[in-house]
């Protein structure tokens, strides 16, 4: 099944007896908190994790009647696949025992997780949920819920500059949050550049304004470099994320004939920022956000790919042609 029908299977209380959970890790392992809490308590859960996991005692445990009409909650958490005879029995047993439920967090390949889907059949009382990467927006929104349960007061910009200076990755972004509380303050972007990113008087948003202006970049990049908070294929990916934005502003431009970023982004962005963004949008043609995105996809996969490859000079010659397309 897909996210939203698990949130509807949780709305509704009709949760499947077992459950495989695979994909974003942070989403999977952020639902099975979620989902052991509402299927049963701790006092009748039994955990392994990774490398405890035991086929003989987790059978044992979740095959038991329960004396007094409790549920038992069977929860494994690892990244190897478990052989399909020994999930087969788990799955039957729970779908046999009314109070048994089986719930897999699994953080390995998505291949590896194909694989063990057919064990988790419907009919079987059983199901399975791929998460996906959060996008920017919603990224953003559970970054913003984390914010709030913790008590820390912060600008929904200075999250998804958080988001981006941590290349998309929403569990190094959380745990961003920890930190910026201990300013007890709230916190605004350039918050994020003193105390996460590191990189002094650069920030990225900075330096990506310079290069779509077709400035001199080469000082700045190194001072990027340098600072270490970075790497060259970071940098791409931010260039990417911004240029993506700057196409969703003039898509929305050309249709409305005005614009508005938390219609367009799905949060708010300074006023200042918003017109900024807004007047470089329209400044690049569709086929010329076509050219952009083509050129970085290409130094992104060759970054990734050729380990000889000297990057820093490389990222230079590839963010100077870039300029070429403007």
């Amino acid at each position: 099944m897909y996210k939203r029908e698990l949130d509807n299977c949780i709305q509704s209380g009709t949760l499947p007896k077992s459950l495989l959970l695979y994909g974003e890790d942070f989403s999977t392992s952020a639902y099975a908190k979620f989902l052991a809490g509402k299927i049963g308590e701790k006092e009748n859960m039994l955990s392994f994790y990774f490398e405890e996991y035991n086929y003989e005692s987790a059978k044992n445990f979740i095959s038991q009647p329960s004396l007094f009409g409790d549920i038992s909650l069977l929860y494994i958490k690892g990244n190897k696949k478990i052989p399909k005879k020994e999930l087969d029995t788990l799955v039957g047993f729970c779908e046999k025992n009314v109070h048994s439920y089986f719930l897999y967090d699994f953080s390995g390949d998505d291949k590896t997780a194909k694989d063990m889907t057919r064990s988790f059949s419907k009919k079987k009382k059983a199901d399975f949920v791929r998460f996906f990467k959060p996008n920017l927006s919603e990224a953003v929104g559970i970054m913003s819920k984390a914010a709030q349960k913790m008590g820390l007061e912060i600008e929904p910009f200075a999250l998804q500059h958080l988001f981006m200076t941590q290349n998309e990755d929403i569990a190094l972004s959380v745990n961003e949050l920890d930190k910026l509380l201990l300013l007890d303050k709230k916190v605004e972007a350039h918050d994020i550049d003193t105390h996460v990113f590191g990189m002094g008087a650069v920030n990225m948003d900075s330096f990506i304004t310079h290069l779509l202006e077709g400035k001199e970049i080469k000082e700045n990049l190194h001072q990027l470099i340098e600072s270490g908070s970075v790497d060259e294929i970071r940098i791409i990916n931010a260039i990417q994320a911004y240029i993506v934005q700057l196409m969703m502003f003039r898509t929305y431009i050309t249709v409305h004939g005005s614009y508005d970023a938390m219609e367009i982004l799905g949060f708010p962005l300074p006023p200042n920022l918003v017109k900024t963004r807004a007047t470089q949008s329209t400044k690049i043609s569709l086929v010329g956000y076509q050219k952009l995105l083509t050129h970085l996809l290409e130094a992104e996969f060759q970054l990734k790919t050729h380990s000889n490859l000297e990057k820093n000079s490389f990222l230079f010659a590839t963010l100077i042609k870039l300029q070429s397309f403007l």
